[in-house]
């Protein structure tokens, strides 16, 4: 059904039995007379019963979606920021740190994600973001913030009518708790990661590329591209299998009957979107970090090491009980919007929507690991589809004559149904589950206390002893000490306020049991391995130099760590490193051990040795 087929909205009353014969033929009021002139003109008197009646009409379903699951998102929401940081938030902090501080990143500190990710815990920090109450405040705002501006979009589908402001303020309140909701359904560990950064950016391209196109005097269509390219492109920067989202827009756009601009045009001003894209994560790595050895590790570590570190295959992945619920309902959201285009009740541009969980999917595969933070843009574009056929009933149906009422109550049906799904679906978010997380991490002072650490604490991650080991740290290292962490938890670094010595904070650089192990039908061939045994022997041989040349005051060893082959950390390093495992125990010694976490001293330092602090 395309918009021209969609009836006026009608006043209400209408189709009812005509009443009232001697009010018709009467003089009109004034009120009448500006009515009529106003309706002449396509819009509403402010304040008149008429507009007001259309006001609740067009806010009902919205409202419906946004207030009945509210409290239950909110209150997640709220716990959500009680929670301590994972693993991976905690390294980025580091390296977002360490570079502020004076380190090039990728040179002197490795690391295989976008740029993207260190700009925005950068801007993190110079906000407040070391407190991780702070830290967790701030993703959490710039999240919903995607969110409403997705809401705010949604309106106008199908309406013949521009959507008002409050029309979009109701369904941006109404996003934020629907897409809030299913954010709060990923564990902490899984929340500010990498791909919901690129939500931040890709949800309103693709938000954008569907919307109503403005029908506003000098409306640029060429500028609405750009934006859109922008949007999605600097998501590569991010992770770069975002590439594929950005190849499924730009077909979209090309075969978008609805663009008043040759193919040709659209595909400059998208070129110039993505260019625009790219120019602050390419400034990010001209002035802070080193673009050669990005492009280095990008290009040539990626595709012939790291991809085959805990490779999984698509049959794994999927047979998971989460990624299995998430991508089935991904993909029966895609089917019906792209049956709707089909049927032209949905423009095409729709296709941008209906085919982003199909491109997540290829996206979450093409990574070959599966993890819990690499369906983020699956489920919240798959709530958006929901959104969007709440949106397209209500606004066919909630013009229709009261005598024909059946249409419009299975809009409110649908809305209520989908809201209470959202509702129902909050008691399995962790944080909803997670009741002590109310009284442990209430205040400032019981989050750095020792039982609310503990509750985080896993097989292979151990905040409080983090903690312990950077406070050691801390107290005995000169300002301006350097240390070498051989784990999987540089974190320890940013909490001592000390940088690294070498750019080798994973193990698995120097590890690479990991890479040759690989994974089901994911396993490295013989000409591959020997490729990874010769990148793991220069690390180890770099790694002996810059120790050589500049010996670090400590070094810390994390037992358990995963991706390595002993869970006794410093067994791992002299299974996988002797020749430097023999200088570090020539001129270093084991000083402090707290729990997992082993401080070793150079041993010309004068700090007396002792058992771990209580």
């Amino acid at each position: 059904m395309s918009q021209a087929d969609v009836p006026e909205e009608e006043p209400p009353g209408s189709g009812e039995p005509e009443r009232h014969s001697r009010e018709r033929i009467a003089r009109p009021t004034p009120l009448d007379r500006a009515r009529r002139r106003a309706a002449a003109l396509g819009r509403r008197v402010v304040g008149t019963p008429r507009s007001r009646f259309d006001a609740v009409r067009r806010l009902l379903a919205p409202l419906i979606l946004a207030l009945v699951p509210l409290w239950w998102v909110a209150d997640a929401t709220y716990r959500a920021t009680l929670t301590t940081v994972g693993r991976d938030q905690g390294i980025f902090q580091y390296i977002a740190w360490a570079v502020r501080e004076g380190d090039v990143d990728y040179r002197d500190v490795r690391d295989v994600n976008g740029p993207l990710v260190h700009l925005i815990h950068m801007v993190g920090l110079a906000l407040g973001g070391a407190d991780e109450n702070r830290f967790h405040v701030l993703d959490l705002i710039a999240t919903g913030a995607s969110f409403a501006v997705v809401g705010a979009l949604l309106p106008g589908i199908v309406a013949r009518r521009p959507p008002t402001w409050l029309e979009r303020a109701g369904w941006a309140l109404a996003a934020w708790v629907a897409l809030a909701g299913q954010y709060a359904l990923h564990l902490y560990w899984n929340q500010a990661q990498r791909e919901s950064f690129a939500d931040w950016f890709l949800l309103p391209s693709i938000a954008l590329q569907i919307a109503r196109p403005s029908a506003r005097p000098g409306a640029s269509p060429s500028r609405r591209i750009v934006a859109i390219a922008a949007l999605s492109t600097i998501t590569w920067f991010a992770k770069s299998s975002f590439a594929v989202f950005t190849a499924m827009q730009l077909a979209v756009l090309l075969v978008d009957r609805d663009i008043p601009l040759s193919r040709r045009a659209r595909l400059k001003s998208f070129v110039v979107g993505g260019l625009l894209g790219a120019v602050v994560p390419l400034l990010y790595l001209l002035r802070y970090g080193d673009l050669v050895t990005f492009v280095q590790i990008s290009l040539h570590d990626v595709p012939r090491v790291y991809r085959f570190i805990w490779a999984r295959s698509a049959p794994e992945i999927l047979g998971d009980d989460g990624p299995l619920g998430t991508v089935s309902m991904g993909l029966a959201v895609s089917a019906v919007l792209v049956a709707l285009v089909a049927l032209r009740t949905l423009p095409r541009r729709m296709l941008a929507l209906a085919l982003a969980p199909i491109a997540g999917l290829a996206s979450v595969i093409a990574q070959h690991k599966g993890f819990g933070y690499h369906f983020h843009p699956i489920g919240a574009t798959t709530h958006m589809g929901f959104m969007v056929l709440v949106a397209l009933l209500w606004e066919r149906f909630r013009g229709a004559p009261r005598s024909r009422p059946l249409g419009r109550w299975v809009a409110l049906g649908v809305a209520t149904a989908y809201a209470l799904s959202v509702a129902s679906a909050m008691r399995m978010s962790p944080q909803t589950r997670n009741v002590w997380i109310l009284a442990g991490g209430e205040t400032p002072e019981r989050r750095n206390k020792r039982e609310y650490f503990d509750s985080f604490k896993t097989h292979d991650f151990f905040p409080w002893e983090l903690r312990q080991g950077a406070r050691y740290l801390a107290d005995n290292l000169s300002p301006n000490a350097r240390v070498q962490v051989y784990g999987m938890d540089p974190y320890i670094l940013f909490l001592a306020q000390r940088r690294s010595a070498t750019p080798y904070i994973y193990a698995y650089d120097l590890n690479a049991d990991a890479a040759l192990e690989g994974g089901w039908s994911n396993r490295p061939t013989w000409i591959q391995s020997e490729h990874i045994r010769a990148w793991r022997d220069a690390h180890e041989r770099d790694l002996l130099a810059r120790l050589k040349e500049a010996p670090p005051e400590a070094f810390v060893f994390l037992d358990h760590a995963p991706l390595t082959s002993w869970p006794d950390a410093w067994e791992d390093f002299k299974h996988c490193c002797k020749e430097t495992a023999v200088w570090v125990a020539t001129h270093y010694h084991a000083a402090r051990s707290f729990g997992e976490v082993h401080v070793w001293l150079r041993d010309d330092l004068p700090i007396p040795d002792a058992e771990g602090l209580p």
